[in-house]
């Protein structure tokens, strides 16, 4: 995280806030190929790589059947990217001179999902101390790479390593599992259509909750720049970054307890459970989100520069939005764990129209900081329909045994 963050004031410094926009539009561009390339198997990967990993005949025959699936949809998404790289990087970005650079971006989408589901399948193994080897090593080098290219080559070293940053990354996971744990034979079968339908139990939640995500981003940001410029996109994703870290520092601890602890657990203990770790995440949401609040200023040009002081005013909404998510996204989990795959989707894509929509109105309304007031609303109104999604269980009065 402190190697993300001397990046963010590197780019801030290079490439100003039009950089950051143009960032965004492509990061999210490659989440939605990373997501579609992976066909949604990451929570899959894990699970039956976990289930079978003293069956090596087993094993093999699901991550044969995950390495050809991938490898034609993944190939495939390359493939479509390469060969419209101008129309797709002048509809994302507007950019006219950069088109090789995009050709780069999709030449990277191999390795990209190829490194994720790799990293997936040494969770799945129980290897976390390689697991996190790897990635500590990758964000080092990824990072340094990316502060070179940065300070010599400006917007251009943005975009050589966003696709040079996948290639390093696959690059150092094979240097480290080449000989253990991972066997070349696991990969020498031919597909298999039953893993392959286990496997995708796991996909439509996981796909629909990045391309929903990534698609209302992309469209906020050319909404932005159509009605306020490019300028100010590069603010409001200055802003979202800060708001992920936020959120991020506060919901990682719970992210790995959180899911399986709610699929073993039912009423009675499900909703002590949930009240528990309210008791922590409120108080403790609210006392951060106070603290930034008051250092806003400082933390906005330790991160970026002071001409991103533009967005002190808009943290306070975010930050009060980002208190009122970190709670809500605890019952999230809770839809999550007990596999409720309609209202999932439904949720997202409610979200998705509603914040969409706010953010049209209120900008036209108030100004730049009216999108920091439609995120707040729209996760005021997300938590208010989830704790009445899940009223019975949180607020109905059980029966005394």
């Amino acid at each position: 995280m402190a190697l993300g963050l001397v990046t963010n004031n590197f780019i801030a410094r290079f490439a100003g806030a039009e950089g950051f926009a143009i960032i965004g539009q492509l990061k999210d561009f490659l989440k939605i190929s990373l997501s579609l390339g992976q066909l949604g198997f990451d929570k899959g990967i894990i699970k039956y790589t976990s289930v079978h990993k003293n069956s090596n005949k087993k094993l093999a025959n699901y991550l044969s059947t995950i390495f050809i699936s991938q490898l034609a949809i993944a190939g495939f998404i390359a493939l479509i990217t390469i060969i419209f790289n101008q129309e797709l990087l002048t509809y994302l970005t507007g950019l006219k001179n950069y088109y090789n650079y995009f050709v780069l971006i999709g030449l990277s989408i191999l390795p990209m999902v190829f490194y994720t589901s790799g990293m997936s399948v040494l969770n799945g193994l129980h290897e976390i101390k390689k697991f996190t080897l790897i990635s500590i090593v990758a964000n080092i080098i990824g990072s340094t790479v990316a502060i070179l290219l940065i300070y010599k080559y400006e917007l251009k070293g943005v975009l050589i390593n966003l696709a040079l940053f996948q290639f390093i990354n696959f690059s150092i996971f094979i240097l480290f599992v080449l000989r253990k744990p991972f066997k070349t034979n696991w990969f020498k079968n031919k597909f298999h259509k039953k893993e392959f339908r286990d496997l995708t139990r796991f996909s439509l939640m996981s796909i629909c909750g990045v391309l929903v995500l990534s698609i209302t981003l992309i469209a906020i940001r050319k909404y932005l720049t159509t009605y306020l410029g490019l300028e100010y996109t590069g603010y409001w994703e200055g802003l979202w970054r800060l708001s992920t870290i936020f959120t991020t520092m506060l919901t990682s601890a719970f992210g790995f307890y959180l899911l399986p602890t709610f699929s073993k657990l039912y009423t009675k203990h499900l909703r002590k459970e949930i009240f528990n770790i309210w008791k922590l995440t409120i108080p403790i949401s609210i006392l951060a989100g106070i603290l930034l609040i008051i250092l806003r200023e400082f933390v906005i040009t330790l991160v970026y520069t002071k001409e991103f002081l533009i967005i002190s005013s808009l943290l306070i909404f975010q930050v009060l939005g980002d208190i009122i998510k970190i709670n809500s996204w605890i019952l999230g989990n809770l839809i999550l764990a007990k596999v409720h795959v309609k209202t999932f989707i439904s949720v997202q894509i409610c979200w998705s129209v509603v914040f969409f929509t706010l953010s049209i109105v209120l900008t036209q309304q108030l100004g730049f900081i009216g999108i920091a007031v439609a995120y707040l609303i729209t996760y005021l109104l997300h938590f208010i329909f989830m704790n009445l999604y899940f009223r019975k269980l949180l607020w109905r009065k059980l029966p005394r045994i």
